[in-house]
C-alpha cells in the first residue's frame, strides 16, 4: 500500500509541488503583444524648410502598411501637404487588404508643404500595422505640434 501511495505522488510530479501552476492559462500570441505605441513608435516629426520629415521605429516582429498611412494639416492653418514621399515597401499579400507594401524596422516619410513657408501648427498622422503573430492593430492617429512659418 505504501508503494502505491509513493508511485501516485511520483506520477503527479510537479503538479503536487506547485498546484497554482495548474490554474495558469496557456500562453497565447496576445499575451506577448506590445502596445501599439511601443510596436510603432513615431520617433520624430520635424519641419525643415518646406518639408515635414517623419520617422517611425518599428519593433521586431511588427510591420506598418504603406497604404494605411495618412497625413492632414489641422486648422487653423491654410497650408496643405503634397503627396508623401515614401520608400518602396516590401510586397505582401494580406488576407484583408490584398496585395500591399509593408515597412519593418524603420520608416521615413517626407511631406512637401504648400505654400512654402506657410505656418502649420498641428499635423494629424494616421497609420496601421500588424504583428507577425497574426494580430492587426486598429488604425492609429497622432496629432503632432509643428513649428510656425519658416522665414
Amino acid at each position: 500500500m505504501k508503494r502505491l501511495a509513493v508511485l501516485a505522488l511520483v506520477a503527479l510530479g510537479p503538479a503536487t509541488a506547485a498546484p497554482a501552476d495548474l490554474w495558469k492559462k496557456p500562453a497565447s500570441a496576445t499575451d506577448t503583444l506590445l502596445p501599439a505605441e511601443a510596436a510603432f513608435q513615431l520617433a520624430s516629426a520635424r519641419r525643415e524648410g518646406d518639408r515635414v520629415h517623419l520617422e517611425w521605429v518599428i519593433a521586431p516582429g511588427y510591420y506598418l502598411y504603406r497604404e494605411r498611412l495618412g497625413f492632414e494639416v489641422l486648422p487653423p492653418s491654410s497650408a496643405t501637404l503634397g503627396p508623401a514621399r515614401l520608400p518602396v515597401g516590401t510586397p505582401k499579400h494580406d488576407e484583408h487588404f490584398g496585395d500591399v507594401q509593408i515597412y519593418r524596422e524603420t520608416l521615413q516619410a517626407e511631406l512637401p508643404i504648400t505654400p512654402a513657408g506657410a505656418a502649420l501648427g498641428r499635423l494629424r498622422v494616421r497609420f496601421q500595422g500588424c504583428a507577425d503573430a497574426g494580430v492587426c492593430y486598429p488604425p492609429l492617429s497622432r496629432e503632432i505640434a509643428l513649428d510656425g512659418a519658416v522665414p
